[in-house]
């Protein structure tokens, strides 16, 4: 009796989930409103009450002997959203529904196949979990995080799908992605910290091409501990040795742990006639991980960084955090050299950080 063993290339045993249009990006589904009709009849799905949490848990169950499918997806519960709860359960119990139906049409499939030319079928496996990453209690408050994990074995190839779902917890609930987090420069940043990770392990990823890249702006990533770890399905970026490739970053405007610093060299600033030091806006602020793009009709300098965000204007002793009132700081914005120079007191009073004068007159600021 031969034993059967697939040939099918590991890089398309999940290449059914994509083309079938399910989310491989970082919670996606405003892009799926609608629940997909299921070309096999619906699998059993029986409700398992757990403790009173955010989230709780579903099985799906399959009636095929040559599929061995252990399924547990999570169904929210108690979200502000009710709508928004509703339209994301049912969205991640069709995704893993479609997989059921696709799983259980090719071991069928192949199980026929094994039977009629006498070869020993290995058992297909669909195994799908999840992981709440982010509760909404952490360092960015009301924020969830969701990972739904989905393994296929066929014969004895393995593959894994990581799919991400990340929003806030409010009455309108907000899909969160990594522009919200770091800014409208996170491109560049993460990047940067991609392409110094993968050279320094450069025989675990692809080369030239068919290797890394750039992030996209529906990449996909969830949120624990104070960071963001985006993540790469299989054989996107990498062989599958690797798996799925994820790489971290710290969230520093909310880990307090991990402070932003920069120093500004006394050489960059001047004094206004009534003795205010004057510092160049963008250069201090960009070197603490901030955005700040220049209106040049308005003459208005717009600040943001994650959910913080400011604006200066040329000529107007006026500067606000957020929503709450402009307040005077006793020096308006000026336009020197094409840059533009706020008083220094703007750092410690406006956004809150420190500074302290150091050697050489140079000025070290923290932002917390």
């Amino acid at each position: 009796m031969k034993m059967h063993t697939s040939s099918t290339p590991l890089k398309k045993k999940l290449a059914y989930a994509s083309m079938a249009g399910v989310i491989l990006l970082s919670g996606s589904f405003a892009m799926m409103t609608e629940v997909h009709a299921l070309s096999a009849a619906k699998p059993q799905a029986t409700a398992v009450q757990v403790q009173k949490s955010l989230v709780t848990f579903k099985t799906l169950k399959s009636s095929e002997p040559a599929l061995e499918a252990n399924i547990r997806i999570p169904v929210f519960q108690g979200l502000k959203d009710t709508k928004y709860q509703d339209q994301l359960n049912d969205i991640i119990e069709s995704h893993a529904s479609k997989d059921l139906a696709h799983m259980e049409k090719e071991a069928k499939e192949m199980a026929a196949k094994a039977k009629k030319e006498n070869f020993t079928l290995h058992p297909y496996t669909l195994n799908i979990n999840y992981e709440l990453t982010a509760d909404g209690k952490g360092t960015l408050p009301n924020l969830i995080s969701l990972k739904v994990i989905t393994e296929v074995t066929t014969g004895n190839s393995p593959a894994q799908r990581v799919d991400t779902y990340n929003f806030m917890d409010e009455k309108e609930a907000k899909r969160i992605t990594l522009e919200d987090l770091f800014g409208t420069n996170y491109k560049q940043m993460i990047d940067s910290k991609i392409k110094s990770d993968i050279a320094a392990n450069a025989e675990k990823y692809f080369a030239g091409k068919d290797g890394f890249q750039g992030i996209d702006s529906e990449q996909s990533f969830y949120v624990t501990g104070g960071k963001a770890v985006v993540v790469f399905q299989e054989y996107s970026i990498a062989p599958g040795v690797t798996g799925t490739p994820e790489f971290t970053f710290e969230l520093t405007d909310t880990d307090t742990t991990n402070p932003v610093k920069t120093v500004i060299d006394p050489k960059s600033t001047f004094k206004a006639k009534n003795g205010t030091v004057m510092i160049p806006l963008a250069d201090v602020l960009r070197s603490l991980q901030f955005d700040v793009k220049w209106n040049k009709k308005t003459k208005t300098a717009d600040i943001s960084k994650g959910a913080v965000w400011t604006s200066v204007t040329v000529g107007k002793d006026a500067y606000s955090f957020g929503k709450k009132a402009p307040q005077k700081l006793g020096a308006s914005p000026v336009l020197k050299k094409g840059r533009v120079y706020v008083p220094l007191n703007f750092l410690t009073d406006i956004l809150h950080a420190e500074t302290v004068k150091g050697a050489n007159g140079a000025i070290e600021v923290t932002l917390k």
